[in-house]
C-alpha cells in the first residue's frame, strides 16, 4: 500500500473525521472507512443528518461499486448504533441496480460456504468487523423474474399505465409525441381515456383517470374521433406494440405502492439488468418522479404540523395521519449512472434524475451516484454533488472532471511514497479500495483527505464470475 502524506492536518482535533452535514449534527452516521494518510488512525464517517448528493467515481476495478455497497450497508443497518452506522432518523433507501450486483447484500459473510464467501469473510475479519444482518429487500420488475436462478424472497414490482407521462410513452415507443402521427395517436388515446370518449356506435365511455393498457387498447379500437383522424395502419401499428406491453406482468395486477418499496430503516434493491433499455429508463423516471411527488406532499404536511397554529385538532389529526402513512425520507443509489444519465444521451431517466437531484433535498431526499466515466455524466448532475469520493482515475478527461469538482480545498502539499505530486497525479496513484474524499458540507474538514474504504459485512457481488 502506498504511503500518503498530505499537509495541513485534515481537520480540527485528532478524533474521527465526520463530514456531510453543514450543521455538524452527527445524528445519522455511516462508517465509510479510515484515514489512509500518515499519522494517527482515524475513522471516516459520512454524516447523513442533512440531505445531500454523493458521487463515487473511479475506473473499473478500483472499488467504486464496493464503496456504493458500503453506503448501502450503512443505510440498511437499522435503527440505533452498530459497528457500521448510527441511525436515528427513519429513512428508506432504493438501489436502482442496473448491473444486478447489489442483491448480494442479503447474504451474510460466514467462515464456511463457497470460496468467494470465505475470502470476503477473511477480509472482513482482518479489518476488525463482524458479520451483521441488514434490512435488505430485493425486487424485480414484473415479468422479468427467473425463478430457476433468482435469489429467494424476491418481490415483483408492478406499475399502471397511468403512472407514465407523455415523454415516457415517447421513450417506450421510440416516437416523437408531438410531431409524429404515432406519438400524437398515443397522446390522443390517453387524453380520450382520461376525459371520456364516444365510441363509433355513438355510445359514451366515462372518464378513467387511473387507466391501464386495456383501457387504451379499447379506445384505439373503438374511439370514433381516432378512427376518423388517423390512418388504419398507424392505429394498427400502435395497437400491436401496445398489446405487447399490455402482456407484460409489470403492467398487470395491483400496482406496487411506494410505501411497500420504501420502508423506514430498510433498503430495497431493484434488479434492472434484464429490462430492455427503453423500459429501464421509463421505470427509473416513473419511480423517481413518484418519490419526489409523494415526498413533496409529505414535506408540506409536516411543515403544516410544525408551523400552522391555525389548524383545528381534527385537521391536525388528519394531517398527522397523512404524514404517518407517507413515504419516509429516502436515499436513491445508482451504479453506472452514466448509462442512464449521460450528457450526450437525452432520456426521461436523465431528466428525472436531474430534477430529483435539484429539488429532492428540500423534501428529505438524497442521491448517491457511482460511475466509471464521470466525463460522460451530465454536468448538471455533477453540479449538485456535495460529497465526492474518487477512486483511481487515469483517463485525463475523467480525472479533470474529478479535480474540477473537488468540494474541499486542495492540500498545500501532497506526497506519495515520498514523491511530491499534484491532485491529478494523486488520483492516478490511488490503490484499489483507496479513495480521495471531499465534502462541501464539512466545516471542520480543512482539505480533501485520503481514505481506505472499510470492508463489507455482507457479500459483494461486483466481481467477475
Amino acid at each position: 500500500m502506498a504511503n500518503y502524506a498530505l499537509d495541513p492536518e485534515p481537520s480540527r482535533g485528532t478524533g474521527d473525521i465526520v463530514a456531510g452535514d453543514a450543521a455538524e449534527r452527527a445524528r445519522d452516521l455511516v462508517l465509510l472507512g479510515k484515514l489512509a494518510e500518515a499519522g494517527k488512525l482515524r475513522k471516516l464517517w459520512l454524516d447523513l443528518t442533512g440531505e445531500q448528493v454523493v458521487a463515487v467515481l473511479g475506473k473499473r476495478g478500483t472499488g467504486k461499486s464496493y464503496t456504493l455497497g458500503v453506503l448501502l450497508e450503512g443505510l440498511a443497518a437499522g435503527k440505533g448504533d452498530t459497528q457500521i452506522a448510527k441511525l436515528q432518523t427513519p429513512r428508506a433507501a432504493l438501489v436502482l441496480d442496473i448491473m444486478d450486483i447489489f442483491w448480494t447484500s442479503q447474504i451474510a459473510l460466514t467462515p464456511s460456504g463457497p470460496p468467494e464467501i470465505q475470502k470476503q469473510h477473511e477480509a472482513m475479519t482482518r479489518s476488525g468487523l463482524a458479520p451483521q444482518a441488514l434490512n435488505v429487500d430485493v425486487w424485480i420488475p414484473g415479468g422479468f423474474e427467473r425463478p430457476a436462478i433468482d435469489p429467494p424472497g424476491v418481490s415483483s414490482l408492478h406499475l399502471r399505465a397511468s403512472h407514465l407521462e407523455l415523454d415516457d410513452w415517447g421513450a417506450l415507443f421510440d416516437v416523437d409525441m408531438y410531431n409524429q402521427p404515432q406519438g400524437m395517436l398515443i397522446a390522443d388515446g390517453i387524453s380520450h381515456v382520461v376525459q371520456g370518449y364516444v365510441r363509433q356506435d355513438g355510445s359514451t365511455v366515462p372518464p378513467v383517470p387511473d387507466f391501464d393498457f386495456p383501457d387504451l387498447l379499447a379506445c384505439l379500437a373503438d374511439d370514433g374521433d381516432i378512427a376518423v383522424n388517423y390512418r388504419a395502419d398507424t392505429i394498427r401499428s400502435i395497437r400491436q406494440r401496445m398489446t405487447t406491453y399490455a402482456a407484460l406482468p409489470l403492467f398487470g395486477g395491483t400496482p406496487t405502492p411506494l410505501a411497500s418499496l420504501l420502508k423506514p430503516f430498510r433498503t430495497s434493491v431493484l434488479m434492472l439488468a434484464r429490462a430492455p433499455d427503453a423500459l429501464k429508463k421509463v421505470l427509473v423516471a416513473v419511480l423517481l418522479r413518484r418519490i419526489l411527488r409523494e415526498r413533496r406532499d409529505a414535506s408540506l404536511a409536516q411543515k403544516r404540523l410544525d408551523l400552522d397554529a391555525r389548524m383545528t385538532p381534527a385537521e391536525r389529526a388528519q394531517v398527522g395521519s397523512f404524514v404517518s402513512a407517507a413515504v419516509p425520507r429516502t436515499w436513491v443509489l445508482m451504479d453506472e449512472a452514466h448509462v442512464l444519465a449521460g450528457g450526450d444521451d437525452p432520456s426521461v431517466a436523465r431528466d428525472a434524475l436531474i430534477k430529483y437531484a435539484k429539488e429532492g433535498r428540500n423534501y428529505g431526499l438524497s442521491l448517491a451516484l457511482a460511475t466509471q466515466q464521470p466525463s460522460a455524466l451530465d454536468s448538471r448532475l455533477m453540479s449538485q454533488v456535495e460529497t465526492l469520493i474518487v477512486h483511481q482515475l487515469t483517463a485525463p478527461r475523467d480525472a479533470a472532471v474529478a479535480t474540477q469538482n473537488m468540494r474541499s480545498p486542495e492540500p498545500t502539499r501532497i506526497r506519495v511514497d515520498g514523491a511530491e505530486v499534484d491532485v491529478a497525479m494523486l488520483l492516478r496513484r490511488l490503490g484499489q479500495g483507496t479513495a480521495s474524499f471531499s465534502c462541501g458540507n464539512a466545516p471542520s474538514l480543512s482539505r480533501l483527505c485520503i481514505a481506505t474504504i472499510r470492508a463489507r459485512v455482507t457479500a459483494h457481488g461486483g466481481y467477475e464470475a
